[in-house]
């Protein structure tokens, strides 16, 4: 007797479709929590071998959590009388632990725009000018894009002559806006003002900044030849540098503490004994950054473009 095969009805079929559907909406929030902590798990690896380099001198991977000391586990730097403590960071101001960058168990910190900052005690370890080889990452979410909102700056700013722009980076978008806007940015490394706009040096254009992604930027200073080089990295994307209106006067390194938020502005006071005006240790704080911050890197090395491309690839939420 030949078999007959059973044909399924319209209905049957459109049952198991809906079955099937069912089993992927229950399945694939925890298949993509799953790869979400296992890039979380990879970047915590990556991060703890980034604390080892001989030229990490700090590393805050911003996971304490609570309370106001950012923990620098940057325990591999070998210049004699370093201490990863003396480097640790000071949340000060209006700040939050929030969600970090993907994952619920990466954390951040939330600047309010105003007020808040992360600062440096010591700069010993960090007082790089503009014949240093040195390496500066930071991850960032903007809340908004204001002009001359700083990122990082060990600095005294005022204006072409009489600041100490010892180093620095600061959005330079040229408009005001609360959701996307060119990638643009300034730094300032000793005597010299580089400005990056939203074009890679490979050709790469309309490169942007929004208020829901999370960001990688990285400043680099090199000597090449005795001749300096300042590099800027979006997203491990080396920018085009462009010329500014600005030539920064170079008074050498400074008294400034490293500050992550904002920047930090020259005040001067009379000192009797030296019958000169001199630079308070605080000066005054302003344009503040509004968003998150969400890992904090400075190496005393240039790192290579691919170093650069391989810290954001592992720190990248999608790839």
């Amino acid at each position: 007797m030949v078999g007959t095969r059973r044909k399924f009805t319209v209905v049957e079929l459109l049952f198991s479709i809906v079955i099937i559907a069912i089993l992927f909406a229950i399945l694939l929030p925890s298949l993509a929590e799953s790869r979400a902590r296992a890039r979380f798990i990879r970047w915590v690896q990556f991060n703890k071998q980034c604390s080892t380099d001989p030229a990490c001198v700090i590393n805050l991977d911003f996971q304490d959590g609570e309370g106001n000391i950012l923990t620098n586990s940057a325990q591999g730097h070998e210049a004699e009388g370093f201490n990863a403590k003396n480097y640790n960071g000071i949340a000060k101001g209006d700040y939050k632990w929030v969600q970090g960058r993907w994952w619920k168990g990466k954390k951040a910190l939330q600047f309010d725009g105003t007020s808040t900052y992360v600062e440096f005690p010591h700069v010993k370890h960090i007082d790089f000018d503009k014949d240093d080889n040195f390496t500066i990452i930071i991850w960032v979410k903007f809340d908004r894009l204001r002009k001359w909102d700083g990122v990082f700056g060990k600095c005294y700013m005022r204006n072409a002559t009489t600041g100490y722009a010892q180093y620095d980076m600061y959005f330079d978008g040229t408009a005001y806006s609360d959701t996307e806007a060119a990638g643009q940015f300034e730094v300032d490394v000793a005597s010299v003002c580089v400005g990056f706009d939203d074009v890679g040096e490979e050709g790469e254009k309309n490169i942007l900044l929004d208020t829901t992604s999370w960001f990688q930027l990285t400043l680099r200073n090199e000597m090449v030849n005795d001749k300096q080089e300042v590099h800027v990295f979006f997203n491990g994307i080396k920018l085009k540098s462009r010329g500014t209106n600005f030539v920064v006067y170079e008074k050498g390194k400074c008294a400034a503490r490293l500050a992550i938020g904002c920047i930090r502005w020259l005040v001067t006071t009379y000192n009797p004994a030296t019958k000169t005006y001199e630079p308070t240790k605080d000066g005054r704080l302003d344009n503040f950054f509004k968003g998150r911050v969400d890992e904090f890197l400075v190496y005393n090395r240039t790192l290579t473009d691919n170093e650069i491309k391989a810290h954001h690839a592992m720190g990248a939420e999608y790839h």
